[in-house]
Formats: structure tokens, sequence, C-alpha cells
């Protein structure tokens, strides 16, 4: 990836302590980094709060994914319109999304188009800790088109490969508000391969009506079915918890209902590296499952997108179930009455010496069967 520049200042603090810095800008974007020796995590205030680096020290591996296409920086304080803004600049990596997620819709009498506008308008950026234990940054934002203030704190502590993220919503509106909320985290190459294999909790699976929207396709749609066993186009059945190869070229869309517990993990025992998100179901009720392996025919993919996209979501009217599809398409999406504030926590992490996991507790620990050795 792009080397971030540094506008000043040491860029590292030498020593075991966690170090954090926002002396830096990345094509052109106000940058900020934390790391400690385990981790190296690049985000970006001057866009969204982008998290666009998650290295894991020990295999130097970034399982984050990043575009293809020649994606550029928002204007200043910049809100979508149309379903193509959100992509022309999106680097890929890992977004916050409000007050929508997924297709632009209108809500409220304002016109958003494809997953709102938090990601693209720059946030305010403070260092709240900086000791030899921890470091934080602390994110906020208010919305344009939208009377929520948004605040988040991401905190690296010292001696783990554990990002914590502890995050907020108010409705600083006269009326209640529908919403919808969502981590749009994506994960690539060298992570995601063949090798590799996602664990989730129990779930039922949900497969949207495609329309003409997916033209490579290999699941069902418009089906329930019990995860990872989805329908196939071709009456088989597929496991979701395999890696299709990008020479696939298919491209697909699930969501994850009525998870026993809120987390999944993404293995590669071959590099002897995973990725977990650990995350509240309550409001996050949904995981999306987006799986574009080689055959995303849209503009600006045009099969050049290898990745996966694992979003935990609240309520949206694109996880409508089939047979529940009539009357308000805002029926699913929660409320926050005036004044309220929502709060959540997540804790990410990369690991090793597994094969496939079983849980990730409320900590980010990650439990599961052992790689074998030979």
């Amino acid at each position: 990836m792009t080397e971030p520049t540094n506008a000043g200042g040491d860029r590292h603090r030498t020593g075991p302590e966690p170090r954090i810095s926002t002396e830096f800008t990345y094509r052109g974007i106000d940058a900020a980094i934390l790391e400690n020796d385990a981790l190296r995590v690049m985000v970006l205030p001057g866009k969204g709060g982008d998290i666009v680096e998650f290295r894991d020290k020990r295999t130097d591996v970034d399982v984050l994914w990043r575009t293809p296409h020649r994606w550029s920086p928002p204007s200043d304080r910049y809100v979508p319109a149309t379903e193509t803004s959100w992509n022309e600049h999106y680097p890929g990596g890992w977004q916050v999304n409000l007050p929508i997620a997924g297709d632009g819709m209108e809500i409220d009498g304002g016109r958003y188009g494809l997953h709102g506008e938090s990601a693209l308008i720059p946030w305010n950026a403070t260092v709240v800790r900086d000791d030899g234990e921890a470091v934080t940054l602390r994110l906020t934002a208010d919305l344009i088109r939208y009377p929520f203030a948004v605040e988040r704190e991401l905190t690296l502590r010292a001696d783990e490969s554990k990002l914590h993220i502890d995050e907020s919503v108010t409705n600083e509106g006269g009326v209640p508000l529908e919403y919808v909320w969502q981590h749009h985290v994506t994960l690539g190459r060298p992570l995601l391969s063949p090798t590799a294999r996602l664990d989730l909790p129990e779930a039922t699976g949900v497969n949207p009506p495609y329309g003409d929207g997916f033209p490579n396709a290999r699941l069902d749609d418009d089906v329930t079915f019990e995860w990872p066993h989805a329908p196939g186009k071709d009456g088989g059945t597929v496991d979701l918890r395999e890696i299709p190869p990008a020479s696939s070229t298919i491209h697909d869309q699930s969501f994850a209902v009525d998870l026993s517990d809120g987390w999944y993990a993404l293995t590669n025992p071959e590099l002897d590296l995973g990725f977990a998100l650990q995350f509240p179901l309550e409001p996050f009720e949904c995981l999306w499952y987006w799986q574009p392996f080689g055959g995303y025919h849209e503009s600006p993919w045009f099969n050049r997108n290898y990745n996966v996209g694992l979003e935990p979501t609240t309520p949206s009217p694109a996880e409508r179930r089939p047979g529940e599809r009539d009357g308000d398409p805002k029926a699913t999406m929660n409320v926050i009455e005036p004044g309220e504030t929502v709060d959540a926590s997540f804790t990410a992490v990369t690991y090793g010496g597994l094969e496939r996991v079983t849980d990730v507790a409320s900590d980010g620990d990650v439990r599961g069967d052992e790689t074998p050795t030979h």
C-alpha cells in the first residue's frame, strides 16, 4: 500500500510500549497510526475514520482488502447523492456506515446514496490516552443530513494483538429517527484464499432476491437456510465456510441472522494467521456476508476484486426474509429517540496456531482446534 507521510515529529517511539501518532497523511488525508509489538493500525480521521491497515506484525500481513480502482478522497464534508458516490471514494478496509447501509434510499426527507454519509465526511481526532499500558484515539463526527453525533474510541493495549473499539450514536434531534448502523469490514489477500476457512456461531442464513444484479451468482436467491449450508443455483448445497478461488468469478450476497453469539473468524492455517471480530448482537443483529470472488461485474469492479465483506449491521430493509417483503420497507429499522444514545463495543484480533475457530469471547480471546504439528 502507499506509505503514509509523516507530517512532523518522530514516526516511532522506541521501546515495547504501545505508540500513537496523528502526524501523518495518507493520499493527502489526515491519518493516525496506533501500534504495539503485535499490531499496526492506520486510521483516516480525514475520511470517515476508515481503518485502512490492520497489520499483524508476527506474520507482516495486513488482513484488510484494498480496492483495485483509483479511488479519490471526498471533498470536505461531502455527502453522497448517487449510488456510485460511495464506491468512487472507497479505499477498501473498514468503514462505519450511518445512517443507512446498502442501497440508497430516501429517509426522513433526505436522499442518500449507497451506505449513507458517515464514511464520506472528516472526523475530529484526539489522542486521549498515551502511556505504557495503552493508547487511545477518540474520533467524533456530526452527520450533515441527520442530527446524529457519533463517537468512537480505538484502544490498543500493550502486549495484545487486539484493537478495542467503543462507539456511540446520539440522536440530537427532536424526533425519533430510523437508522441503520454498520461496520463495513472487508478482508483480502493473502489472508483470503482457498486455504482459508470462515467460522461463525450457529445462525440462520438468508439470501436476498438477486434480481438482475448478480449474473455470476452461485447461490439460490430469496431463500432461508441453516448456516452454513446454502442452496445453490444448480440445486446442490454450498458450504459457506469454504472460500472459492478468484478464478471462480462468482459474486453473491448472504445475511446471517438469529446468531447465537456475536463473532466471526477467518482463519488461514497456511499462513498461520486468522482475523476475528467480536461484536454485540444488541443492536447488531445481522452479519452481512459480501462474496465478490472475482465475479463482481459492475463499475468500478469489473471482475477485479477478490475479497469478502463481513459486516455487523443493525436491522435493515435489505435483510427482510422471504415472505416478509410487503409494506413499509423501513419497518425492520431500529429507532433512536430524541436525546437517546446507543452504545456498542467491538474487539478485533489477529491470532495463530488454529485451523478452525469455535468461539471468540467477549474480550477477544479466540478458541478453536489447533493446527496439527508434523
